[in-house]
């Protein structure tokens, strides 16, 4: 499949959220993070990655602040591109190849 994103989606790599020790980062840390990122704390926050593993550090992050309504698509990418409708597909600016 090809690269891309969901629409709207904010990319936050797992790593974002670790320090040099590789163990996540304290709360006011990781508030400003995803302030920083342009996520609306105030919002369910729902996360994917390509295969719905490391998605899970940006729910444990905003777990960690307090939130409780978070949500992982488990499906992640490859079953989003699989399954979305072409407009819904952001590829690097390609369209979905079936």
């Amino acid at each position: 499949i090809q690269s891309g994103h969901f629409p709207g989606a904010i990319n936050m790599p797992y790593t974002t959220f670790l320090d040099s020790s590789g163990k996540h980062h304290n709360t006011e840390a990781l508030t400003k993070l995803f302030k920083d990122a342009g996520v609306d704390l105030g919002k369910p926050i729902w996360a994917s990655c390509g295969s719905g593993v490391t998605a899970c550090h940006v729910l444990l992050a905003a777990d960690r602040l307090g939130r409780t309504d978070l949500y992982l698509y488990d499906g992640a990418w490859v079953e989003w591109f699989k399954r979305a409708p072409t407009e819904l597909i952001i590829s690097e600016g390609q369209e979905k190849k079936a």
